[in-house]
């Protein structure tokens, strides 16, 4: 999703920039399926391992090279999240407690790994990542790109797919309201009474990924 709050540049090159940041970041989410699978050594089997806050990071620092000051770190100040009018949406936590908050999410998600549903795993990383907003900015991309890795690594590998659950939310309107309508939701609950429901977002990434696994089979003769 295009962008214009760059530290770096603005504009259209930002623009081409995020596009090929994005094929970078494919390819580095593809090596960190293949490096876990291959330390656990059971393709096709659900990895016993989550990604890390160093994959994190990774992953952060291939969609933001060039254009903030400090792609793949930590954000040294206070955000928000505002709407196209300027309004508020999200108070993100202070900056101070961001590596504390990372630290517990890492812990959280290896501690559910293999219990919660595939889905549900993958649906918390993208909610709480977002929650956390760890970066100054780019932060949804790598929520997304962190979830759908371990989407891939709960069914062992990658995934077949003309379109991802990535580029289904990032394309489609439609699901792009669902998914921040789910995000909102997952907010919503956390601040009242600090429990986790990430259900409706699990419900649409399982939507999502059958469409992406329709995209992959034959077309009828």
């Amino acid at each position: 999703m295009l962008d214009s709050n760059w530290d770096s540049l603005n504009g259209p090159v930002a623009h081409e920039i995020e596009a090929l940041n994005y094929s970078n970041q494919v390819n580095v989410i593809e090596a960190l399926i293949k490096v876990v699978i291959t330390q656990v050594g059971l393709v096709g089997t659900r990895s016993a391992y989550a990604p890390n806050v160093n994959a994190l990071k990774e992953l952060h620092r291939t969609a933001t090279i060039f254009l903030l000051h400090s792609p793949g770190e930590f954000r040294m100040e206070d955000v928000r999240v505002v709407n196209g009018l300027g309004e508020v949406r999200y108070q993100a936590p202070p900056f101070a407690d961001v590596p504390a908050l990372v630290d517990e999410f890492c812990v959280t998600l290896q501690a559910n790994w293999l219990t919660w549903t595939q889905t549900e795993v993958s649906a918390f990383a993208l909610w709480k990542i977002n929650w956390i907003h760890p970066f100054k900015n780019g932060n949804g991309r790598t929520a997304r790109a962190f979830a759908y890795a371990c989407l891939c690594l709960q069914f062992g590998g990658s995934l077949p797919g003309s379109k991802t659950v990535i580029d289904l939310i990032m394309t489609n309107q439609s699901h792009r309201d669902a998914y921040e309508a789910a995000l909102s939701h997952a907010d919503g609950v956390f601040a009242q009474n600090k429990t986790i429901d990430v259900s409706q977002l699990s419900a649409l990434i399982e939507q999502l990924l059958r469409e992406q696994l329709l995209s992959a089979m034959p077309s009828p003769p």
